[in-house]
């Protein structure tokens, strides 16, 4: 199943979300850990949130390890920061190293028309979010009911490690 969209056919609104980390620029790449309906995104965090999620030690690489529960879409790979101008959602405020919810999304949308699961309808159903990170050399998007911080942790291996103990 190929899922695409258009914006232009759709009000899709860009918001940050400053709850969650911002990716650090010019790091370490982030990475994927799912199972069927779940999906953890770890990535390094920009040093300006050092002291917003920190303490740290000096020798710390901090990643955050990010959930996205109910997942029924999630793709990592272009465009990244130097292509981010072509992705249909820049118009809409699509930013380099952020975390974006997109409301109103014409990919929910269309998700929507091809999802027949019995989590996809009903009053049981969740609701539908659309979220974006923005990192150097790709981007990560994820239709999913919602999203919780699972830690910030001085380096990656350890990210890592809680990344797979909560997707099994």
């Amino acid at each position: 199943m190929v899922i695409t969209y258009d914006a232009s056919q759709q009000e899709d609104k860009v918001f940050l979300l400053d709850s969650a980390p911002h990716p650090a620029a010019d790091a370490a790449e982030p990475f994927i850990v799912a199972s069927d309906r779940r999906v953890i995104l770890t990535y390094p965090i920009a040093e300006s949130d050092f002291e917003r999620f920190g303490p740290f030690d000096p020798d710390d690489d901090p990643f955050c390890a990010v959930l996205f529960a109910d997942a029924v879409f999630h793709r990592l790979g272009p465009p990244g920061d130097a292509d981010l101008a072509i992705h249909p959602l820049a118009a809409q405020g699509l930013s380099g190293y952020a975390v974006h919810e997109v409301v109103n999304s014409s990919l929910c949308a269309e998700i929507a028309t091809v999802t027949t699961d019995s989590l996809a309808v009903g009053p049981e159903a969740p609701a539908r979010r659309h979220f974006v990170i923005t990192f150097q050399a790709s981007m990560f998007e994820c239709v999913a009911s919602d999203y919780t911080i699972i830690g910030v942790f001085g380096a990656a291996e350890i990210a890592s490690r809680e990344a797979f103990a909560l997707v099994r």
